[in-house]
């Protein structure tokens, strides 16, 4: 028999957007119930949730580490150490983000991604993997090795799709042959996202008709939204159902800029991602990317020329700091950290609701949103008190 446990008298998000007291059944890896009351099943594992918000685990689907972690690497140890690592920030799965020094590396920390994808014990689902380039624009590189960089090549996309299961890749459509590359990878079910990318407002739209859906990390490292060009943005705020990747750290992007793409989008087309790196949650830390080393000091994590480096945010912090901010509600920031994300893996029938014969992924929250308890796969993985 499937173990039960009953998650009892907790604020929950529904499926509906609401807040408001909910039992949850979990039967086994799958939530078997949610009602107002909910009878415990005879022996069952009762917790009692009263005075806690109760939501659908968190879905980071743009990550390349945290805690003193590195999703960069051929580690599958280090790796499976992130996972349980990240449930205690409320993130139930993630997708390792990858770039590298060159392509035989970032093939190298791909087919290790590949090596654990799925459920790892104690921690977060590893989903599969999202590939930040390699096929992007020199021009709004960023903090991307410049080794990494790649023209158009339908061989290479085809021999980084082997390395294991991607759902996201980034693609700037720009590029000489973007366009018929966007296609190409949508044909064969990945999710294509517009970013690092110099595309001006009509070669953006191209891509989205071509079928891209999403945008990597919105603003940042791309043609700026201007009154005479509106850029890839600009393009996807038009674009019927694209969604874009928000990083609310404070850093990426100014709060009220934040604000303009929920307004402007809604909720259910902005995604909230960490964009997070190695020393994410902790106080202080460097890391590699390719050659050069970045450093974290005073939450912001840059290169020695001052570029932006990936984020020290972690999920639970951007939910607060979407609240905080006054752009959302508790209810509008929980979705965005779990249903949106959920829909741009290609996950919303599995993941991030609290809806019967879905995966029984939830975390429970104090009244300030910290994080109290986090199941993944019905299991509970972390717990405030130990």
């Amino acid at each position: 028999m499937a173990d039960l446990v009953l998650l009892r008298g907790a604020n929950a998000l529904w499926p509906d957007g609401r807040i408001d007291r909910a039992d949850v059944l979990l039967d086994g890896p799958r939530i078997g119930r949610v009602a107002p009351v909910v009878e415990a099943p005879d022996g069952a594992q009762v917790i009692d949730l009263d005075g806690l918000t109760l939501a659908p685990g968190f879905v980071d689907v743009h990550v390349h580490g945290g805690g003193g972690h590195s999703l960069l690497t051929a580690n599958r140890d280090e790796i499976e150490a992130h996972a349980r690592w990240v449930v205690s920030r409320g993130v139930t799965s993630f997708l390792a983000t990858i770039c590298a020094a060159d392509i035989e590396q970032g093939i190298a920390y791909a087919e290790a991604v590949a090596a654990v994808t799925g459920v790892i014990g104690g921690g977060a689902e590893l989903l599969g993997l999202n590939f930040e380039g390699p096929f992007v624009s020199p021009e709004r590189r960023g903090a991307l090795p410049e080794g990494w960089l790649q023209r158009p090549d339908r061989a290479l996309l085809e021999r980084l799709l082997a390395a294991g299961e991607v759902r996201i890749m980034t693609i700037a459509p720009d590029l000489d042959g973007g366009i018929e590359l966007v296609r190409a990878a949508v044909d064969v079910g990945v999710r294509v996202s517009v970013g690092h990318t110099d595309a001006t407002y009509d070669i953006a739209r191209q891509a989205f008709e071509a079928g891209a859906t999403h945008v990597t990390h919105a603003f940042n490292a791309m043609r700026p939204l201007h009154h005479r060009d509106p850029g890839p943005i600009g393009a996807a705020i038009e674009a019927k159902g694209v969604t874009v990747e928000a990083i609310g750290d404070g850093v990426h992007l100014h709060p009220a800029t934040v604000r303009l793409l929920v307004r402007a989008l809604g909720i259910d087309r902005v995604a909230l991602v960490t964009d997070a790196v190695t020393p994410a949650g902790l106080a202080a830390g460097t890391f590699r990317i390719g050659n050069e080393e970045a450093v974290l000091s005073e939450g912001s994590i840059r290169l020695p020329n001052g570029t932006i480096a990936g984020s020290a945010a972690t999920m639970d912090a951007v939910v607060r700091n979407v609240v905080t901010w006054g752009i959302g509600d508790a209810a509008e920031a929980l979705q965005m950290a779990s249903a949106v994300p959920a829909r741009v893996a290609g996950l919303a029938g599995r993941k991030g609701s609290l809806a019967a014969g879905l995966d029984a992924d939830l975390v429970a929250m104090t009244k300030d949103l910290a994080i109290w308890g986090t199941w993944a796969g019905g299991k509970c993985v972390y717990r405030s008190d130990g």
